[in-house]
């Protein structure tokens, strides 16, 4: 189209709400816009989205990348962005686990109300996969409150051992929790890197919950990629 016509078309949605403009004369989506979508639009559109940052986070670190939701009490894996080292740790798309003994799961358990958290543990329970995995319901409580506190999860070989994942939530334009996003691979390198590690990927759900138009609360949320 035109540029007349395409800045005409801008115009008229920025002045409906749809649209926002920052100082540099880019324009972005509203929040507005993705309330349109509702429910459905994270699930249909966050690989989509999520794809200019996975490719950053493998470059950077190297190893595998993934966004998972939670579904009927488990993780689910939506996009997977996977490691090229010969020894890597990687979930298919669809393939799912427990919330309990995954980075990605503690991240969306800790979102859940009371009542929500005490139906999925009951539903599902908290079986032990590894001598590290978290069985107790008083101690599974405990770290979800740091979780909450953090802003992020470690999983240190609780699901499979001699892995290591960090994850941190994905929120939606009503700060909502709607998926996480980690970064996994095996301990031996993982576990010299934890910290870059861990502010790459709280990075990165920054700069995803932005786009889908959340307002970041505090100051020190506010950090996107490079």
């Amino acid at each position: 189209m035109a540029k007349t016509t395409v800045h005409r078309l801008l115009y008229s949605m920025r002045k409906l709400g749809y649209i926002d403009q920052r100082e540099n004369g880019d324009y972005l989506l509203s929040g507005r816009f993705y309330a349109l979508g509702g429910n459905a639009l994270p699930y249909q559109h966050l690989s989509v989205l999520a794809r200019p940052v996975f490719n950053k986070l493998l470059a950077r670190f190297g190893e595998s990348v993934h966004i998972a939701v939670l579904e009927n009490g488990l993780v689910v894996f939506v996009a997977v962005a996977e490691s090229q080292h010969a020894y890597r740790c990687a979930a298919e798309v669809g393939a799912f686990n427990y919330a309990h003994s995954t980075a990605l799961g503690k991240c969306l358990l800790a979102s859940l109300s009371p009542e929500d958290l005490e139906s999925v543990i009951a539903h599902r329970g908290l079986p032990k996969l590894t001598p590290s995995t978290i069985v107790d319901k008083a101690q599974l409580m405990l770290e979800l409150e740091r979780v909450r506190a953090q802003g992020y999860a470690i999983n240190t070989g609780e699901t499979a051992e001699g892995v290591t994942c960090i994850a941190a939530p994905i929120f939606n334009n009503e700060g909502r929790v709607i998926a996480a996003l980690s970064i996994s691979g095996p301990s031996f390198r993982m576990q010299s890197a934890v910290d870059d590690v861990r502010r790459g990927v709280q990075q990165a759900t920054a700069r995803l919950s932005l786009l889908l138009g959340y307002r970041l609360q505090r100051m020190d949320d506010a950090i996107v990629l490079d």
